[in-house]
């Protein structure tokens, strides 16, 4: 942090004490979260993004008077004490706050305007301490949407007797699942149905559980992949009850997920509870293994659910997310080819040429391949005729709410051919 902010904060950090000996010690905390950090770092390199976190933090502690907590490199969210302990100074604030967010921040050449959620928390007791302020703060966060254009600024309360701060997250009633169709390519049947883990924001908009995993501790994204497991395994056994064909549910799982013991233990619990053999979940790797988790950890938990008899696929394979020691290491079945080499492949001969080098090289390594993001019958077709196992996308159809898959599955099993009966006549 650069000199002139750490004397602003220390000059501060007097003036907080000495209001707060004179007030009875009411604070304001402030806890802020830039939303598509990823996608900048993306787009304007590690560098260009630690400076334009560092001069909005400049701006924060010069226009609100902030004390700001210590920010890791890299990190998305800024934490700190507000200098002005009066709750009645919070609407000033919150506009204030509005007017910086909105501004964007000026870097050589370039401006960038982030996506900023943040959340004001009063305690007008002045009994909690930081930490347990800036944990009030994430939690209310938690409600956020991370996909509002404009970000969302909150006032929040944090009350005398309040206990542990409830995760509206966790809520069972916030998590939801969606199941995209997988279709094989030969016989038109259901391969399997992929597993989308949604939550259900505080504006009734759901988000991708992907998207908010950075916002979640370990063990409130291990309380939240149980309750997926649950749910999915549960819908599961409906169908089977229905006697619509299901071979398998295919549930992609973060490297920070697949690192924690207790996430192998979970599932193969919850396939034991619900009376499911292992073979009828796919594990997907959606991440480079290793890359979060540990490679010792994450690689222990794949090994344990294939021992198990669970099948292990990899996410977007051909962009270097793994190498080819862990296909076999992990003993990998099945690669899911993504959109970015799918789109306009019926008519583009670049995308053909890549294609089928991908194609050539699962094929030598023994891999089943899906085909992801088939957005039209033309690429549906092409994929086919050139030896894909399966696919799914738009064009074969798009993500289903439980009830919708029954539907689905109905319909599409009447739409099959009847198959050939090889039995003579009597």
């Amino acid at each position: 942090m650069a000199y002139g902010i750490a004397a602003v904060a220390a000059r501060l950090a007097r003036l907080v004490r000495n209001r707060e000996a004179a007030r009875g010690g009411a604070r304001l905390a402030l806890v802020l979260r830039v939303e598509n950090v990823e996608m900048l770092r993306a787009s304007i390199g590690p560098a260009m993004l630690e400076q334009m976190l560092d001069r909005l933090l400049r701006r924060l502690v010069a226009d609100l008077r902030l004390l700001p907590q210590s920010r890791s490199p890299g990190s998305a969210e800024i934490q700190g004490m507000l200098g002005i302990l009066r709750q009645q100074a919070v609407p000033g604030l919150l506009a204030r706050l509005q007017t910086i967010c909105s501004a964007g921040v000026d870097l050589p050449d370039l401006r960038i305007c982030p996506v900023v959620n943040a959340v004001i928390v009063s305690d007008e007791s002045g009994r909690q301490d930081a930490a347990a302020l800036y944990a009030h703060g994430r939690a209310a966060l938690q409600g956020c949407s991370p996909f509002s254009a404009a970000g969302q600024l909150r006032f929040v309360e944090m009350l005398p007797q309040a206990g542990p701060v409830a995760l509206p997250a966790l809520a069972p009633d916030r998590i939801g699942l969606l199941f995209q169709p997988q279709i094989c390519c030969d016989t038109g049947a259901v391969l399997a149905l992929r597993v989308l883990p949604r939550i259900r924001m505080d504006d009734q908009d759901s988000c991708d559980l992907a998207e908010l995993q950075p916002r979640l501790d370990d063990e409130t994204l291990g309380l939240v992949t149980a309750q997926v497991l649950r749910q999915a395994f549960a819908a599961l056994r409906v169908w089977d009850r229905m006697g619509a064909r299901v071979p398998l549910l295919s549930l992609p799982l973060s490297d920070r997920a697949l690192a924690d013991p207790a996430t192998a233990d979970a599932i193969l619990w919850e396939l034991d509870r619900q009376d499911l053999p292992p073979e009828r979940l796919e594990v997907e790797v959606t991440e480079p293994v290793g890359r979060h988790g540990g490679r010792l950890p994450v690689g222990a938990s794949l090994q344990r659910l294939g021992i198990a008899g669970c099948a292990v696929a990899l996410g977007e394979f051909g962009t270097g997310s793994a190498g080819l020691d862990d296909l076999r290491r992990f003993g990998m079945r099945r690669v899911r080819i993504g959109r970015n080499f799918i789109a306009g492949c019926d008519r583009r001969a670049d995308q053909q040429r890549m294609i089928l080098a991908i194609l050539a090289l699962a094929e030598h390594l023994g891999l089943a391949t899906l085909a992801d993001g088939v957005a039209t019958q033309e690429e549906q077709a092409f994929l086919a005729q050139i030896g894909f196992n399966g696919v799914q996308g738009p064009a074969v159809a798009p993500p289903l709410e439980p009830a919708a898959v029954d539907d689905f599955l109905l319909a599409h099993g009447h739409s099959l051919p009847a198959p050939f009966d090889l039995r003579r006549k009597a």
